[in-house]
């Protein structure tokens, strides 16, 4: 994405528990002007429900509200959550 993109994620962060089963993973959260591109871990909900995978969401900007300050990691969480959650 970083290639793709030409620049960096806006922010790096470890998934929290309560959006993936298992060891802490890393969201990576990429803006554009229209779009959030979040790449990191996502459940399993099939049968496996151990199984943690990786997805690449993309979803429109005016589907949430902005991104939350870096020290806020519950609103951040909630903020993955809502643009990663279809």
């Amino acid at each position: 994405m970083t290639d793709h993109l030409g620049t960096p994620p806006e922010r790096t962060v470890l998934s929290a528990e309560s959006l993936v089963t298992g060891p802490p993973l890393t969201h990576r959260i990429w803006r554009t002007a229209t779009h959030a591109l979040v790449l990191g871990p996502a459940a399993d909900n099939g049968p496996y429900g151990y199984l943690t995978h990786l997805q690449l969401s993309c979803t429109p900007l005016d589907c949430g509200p902005g991104l939350p300050p870096a020290e806020d990691e519950d609103g951040l969480a909630a903020w993955i959550a809502a643009h990663i959650d279809w």
